[in-house]
């Protein structure tokens, strides 16, 4: 079967910040990002308060306040250790 993927993943392992919809943070790490979306690797779990569907913000840095790369995205799919989000808007500060 052929992927059918509509953009090119490409691999990562930099750190990011990814905040929910109540404001709360935690530092997690960039496993592949494309143009549609990223796969982002979360040590401790995903948090409880996050599920498919739900709207998140993906910013690639760790500093909250002056990160110039923001991505509001939805959460399209978690397991335990991984969630898939795909981009809504991007903000370029």
């Amino acid at each position: 079967m052929a992927n059918q993927r509509q953009y090119i993943r490409i691999k990562s392992d930099s750190k990011c910040t990814v905040t929910d919809g109540d404001g709360s943070s935690f530092v997690a790490m960039l496993q592949d990002i494309s143009l549609g979306g990223a796969l982002i690797q979360v040590k401790n779990g995903i948090p409880a308060n996050l599920a498919v569907g739900d709207i998140c913000r993906l910013m690639l840095c760790l500093n909250v306040d002056s990160c110039p790369i923001k991505y509001t995205c939805r959460v399209v799919r978690y397991d335990l250790v991984s969630m898939g989000v795909q981009f809504l808007t991007d903000t370029t500060q």
